[in-house]
């Protein structure tokens, strides 16, 4: 007999989890204890379980395995609530494992009780509070095979003290068990619908989502491209699913994308999306990117991907494997190629634009010259986590990725202040990889205490605060918007770095344009969380209304 506590960390060590974010409290006290004399497993002590629940979604997306947080009841939980709302709208498999108020006290007003599972219910996949210690283990099987399955997405559970304490027996389940990661195949008759529908196109445009990274067929989508010589745009929020620098590719669409791309969409006769949850960055949701003549061919892992924004021609669901192999031999033996735009021009010509707003004198710092000499210095295989608002808007077109798995954004949430603790996270989950940040000061204050959890932690993650003593998003939604009227967007000045510094991690501030890439050389080098504090303009902003 063992605890329910002990218990469920078994459960977690058969699953492979070998991290836990969070904060201890009274109701997860047992799960703390249990986790003390299991070694195995790095509990990573936060600030603020807001931080935790963002470092647990970094972790799953790097390590494409759930991210598991932890919390006590009441405002610990509630604490947790915008991470878990990310994860939820990013597919992010983040098992949020709780406490509650004990029995005796629930649903009598008592100190922090809250109906958790209620709160919880819309942004997850499933919600549930253990009532016992025989149906903990059971509990924690089913945690893991709805997280996983698709569409993947967050699961909480909570029970009390009590119920941690209580005894059970062990149950020795592995997970091949009681769970399956295999994905149905796209169906043969409808992979042959697509290559007529293909055959009948003059100007067909792949474009690529989630789908092609989250099962590694970056090459394997690269062939089909080469193979057809039909271009490649991808989904803003994956841009790295089809690396910008190949010959093919038109880099990401929509708003604060790429010209290259959202000039030629518009353009094509069929669109064949593949691995695909259409957003409303990509597409404004309405059509102008996608031609309304256009035909589409949308494949998703999920069904309910499938048909939700635009008329398809032909849907299909399976795993992403079986259509990009599917196309690929089918097209293969037709021996079709499809040179129908000139890749290379289009590309050039969007160098041309983009690089051109490059001021590498401007004083202060201009928000164009910081985001390219981040691109410049950050390795060809290191990450790059973009918060929300116009800093990341600002690197969103100027970051040319060359592999998968060096990009990440907060998906259709747009969370200000989740990026550094979603560095965090992903960083651990990946520790050869270099990891930069990119912030404005808004979002670096939001989950600030961090930085002492990196360096308690020796996390080595390099944070870029654009720093223009505001909200420059709502600036410019001022500006276009309401006539210039501006308010409510200033805020005074921080000294980032000399926080940073006072905290234990490198920090530095950047005035002088010359200053600034040496200083990201130097936090990159220092192998310390750092963070670098770039004054900016606050004029150049980012453009909020999209015109395809």
């Amino acid at each position: 007999m063992v605890t329910a506590a002990r218990a469920i960390v078994e459960c977690l060590l058969r699953e492979g989890v070998d991290h836990i974010f969070g904060i201890p409290g009274t109701q997860n006290l047992p799960l703390i204890d249990a986790l003390r004399d299991t070694p195995a497993i790095r509990y990573v002590l936060t600030r603020h379980e807001q931080g935790a629940a963002f470092m647990a979604y970094g972790f799953a997306r790097a390590s494409g395995r759930p991210g598991i947080v932890t919390s006590t009841e009441g405002p610990g939980v509630t604490n947790l609530v915008t991470g878990i709302a990310a994860a939820y709208k990013g597919f992010v498999p983040v098992i949020s494992l709780c406490g509650i108020q004990e029995d005796f006290v629930r649903e009598r007003d008592a100190n922090q009780d809250i109906d958790q599972t209620s709160l919880f219910r819309p942004i997850t996949r499933w919600a549930y509070s253990i009532p016992s210690a025989h149906k903990a283990q059971e509990s924690m099987r089913k945690a893991f095979r709805v997280a996983l399955s698709h569409p993947t997405g967050p699961v909480h559970i909570d029970t009390s003290r009590d119920v941690f304490l209580e005894e059970t027996e062990l149950e020795d389940i592995a997970p091949a068990a009681y769970r399956t990661e295999s994905l149905p195949n796209c169906p043969e008759s409808l992979l042959n619908e697509v290559v007529k529908l293909m055959e009948r196109a003059e100007r067909p445009l792949f474009v690529v989502g989630g789908g092609v990274l989250k099962e590694g067929l970056i090459g394997e989508m690269q062939h089909l491209a080469e193979l057809t010589q039909i271009p490649v745009a991808a989904l803003q929020y994956s841009p790295d699913a089809f690396p910008s620098t190949h010959s093919l590719a038109l880099g990401p669409l929509g708003r604060n994308g790429w010209a290259s791309a959202n000039h030629a969409a518009p353009r094509a006769d069929l669109i064949v999306a593949i691995g695909a949850h259409i957003d409303v960055y990509s597409t404004t949701f309405r059509y102008g990117v996608i031609s309304r003549e256009a035909k589409l061919v949308h494949h998703a892992v999920s069904p309910s991907d499938i048909g939700v924004v635009y008329p398809v021609a032909l849907g299909l669901s399976g795993s992403t494997r079986s259509f990009v192999e599917g196309l690929t031999a089918r097209l293969e033996s037709a021996g079709r190629t499809w040179p129908w735009l000139d890749v290379p021009k289009a590309r050039a010509d969007w160098d041309a634009e983009r690089f051109g707003e490059v001021n590498a004198e401007a004083v202060p710092i201009a928000s164009q010259y910081l985001a390219a000499t981040m691109r410049k210095v950050l390795p060809r295989d290191g990450m790059m986590i973009l918060d929300a608002g116009n800093a990341g808007k600002h690197m969103r077109v100027y970051f040319d990725t060359y592999e998968g798995g060096t990009f990440m954004s907060i998906d259709d949430w747009a969370s200000v202040g989740g990026a550094f603790p979603i560095g965090l996270g992903a960083k651990l989950a990946r520790p050869e990889r270099p990891v930069m940040c990119t912030v404005g000061d808004m979002g670096m204050m939001c989950n600030i205490g961090e930085i002492e959890t990196a360096v308690r932690e020796h996390i080595p993650v390099v944070c870029v605060v654009y720093n223009d003593q505001g909200l420059g998003n709502e600036r410019a939604y001022q500006n276009e918007l309401y006539g210039g009227r501006q308010y409510a967007v200033d805020y005074g000045d921080v000294d980032f770095a000399a926080l940073a510094r006072t905290l234990g991690a490198f920090g530095e501030r950047v005035t002088d344009p010359a200053d600034l890439e040496p200083a990201l050389h130097r936090a990159l080098a220092s192998n310390q969380p750092a963070i670098v504090d770039v004054v900016i303009d606050q004029g150049t902003l980012a453009p909020v209304v999209f015109h395809p």
